[in-house]
């Protein structure tokens, strides 16, 4: 994931890893905080790695951060409606 951000921002050097990386974790604390399970918070998940991308995106590109933090909003949303991403008392609270 760390080498796909870093190629569409342009990046061909190691100075901002660390910072994409802490990003990256933001990005899944938040999808967590939002009701998403752990165990489904992976990179392997198209859906996630999506939402993680544009979270990522929206923090390095400024020209376009609102579109992207409004698409990852977006994908979270979805993800916390979709019943394969939320445990079943999660479930509840939406019905």
């Amino acid at each position: 994931m760390l080498e796909d951000i870093k190629k569409a921002l342009g990046l061909n050097n190691t100075d901002f890893d660390s910072i994409i990386n802490n990003y990256i974790e933001a990005s899944k604390l938040d999808l967590e905080a939002a009701g998403i399970l752990k165990e489904k918070i992976v990179d392997t998940d198209k859906l996630i790695y999506s939402a993680i991308f544009c979270f990522v995106q929206s923090k390095f590109d400024i020209d376009n951060s609102e579109m992207f933090l409004n698409s990852y909003n977006l994908q979270k949303d979805c993800l916390r409606h979709n019943t394969k991403y939320i445990s079943w008392n999660i479930q509840k609270l939406f019905i």
